[in-house]
């Protein structure tokens, strides 16, 4: 029993955004610190879609306005805050595909401001989204497609 956690302990949960957040906390007052925080909010924003998270899209409407006027008030490049928008969109439309692509543009435009390890972050989270996009479109063809042994009834083993 040595070595086994307890029954009714929980697990630690993991914060996926670590760097981002050091990051954040790191970086002088002004625009180059909104610029990070927006990328840390806009970042968790996209997670919402992944497992085991995948929020609903009533809520995530939500989160998409109050974080839009968030992002309106901040002092940061008209560059990075038009690829945020990008993001709101791709949020609304709970399209995976071009939020990963938005994703990319945003570490490309705020390159400067964010170190190797918040750009890896983010581009791990681009990837999963990429990857889940896939997956989600393979599965939704698999449906609208049957296989021949899928479309035709199974045969009643009795009848011959």
């Amino acid at each position: 029993m040595i070595g086994q956690p307890p029954r009714f302990t929980l697990t630690t949960p993991v914060f996926r955004f670590r760097a981002l957040a050091a990051l954040t906390a790191r970086a002088p007052l002004g625009g180059d610190r909104e610029t990070v925080l927006a990328c840390l909010q806009l970042g968790r924003l996209c997670a919402g879609l992944l497992p085991p998270y995948t929020i609903s899209r009533e809520l995530t409407v939500e989160r998409i306005e109050q974080t839009r006027q968030w992002v309106s008030a901040l002092a940061m490049p008209t560059g990075i805050r038009a690829v945020a928008f990008s993001i709101f969109g791709a949020l609304n439309g709970f399209d995976r595909s071009r939020a990963a692509l938005a994703l990319a543009d945003l570490v490309k435009a705020a390159y400067g401001q964010l170190d190797e390890a918040s750009r890896i972050e983010l581009d791990t989270l681009r990837q999963e989204l990429t990857a889940s996009t896939v997956a989600h479109s393979r599965h939704t063809t698999a449906q609208q497609n049957p296989t021949a042994s899928q479309a035709l009834p199974h045969p009643h083993p009795y009848q011959g």
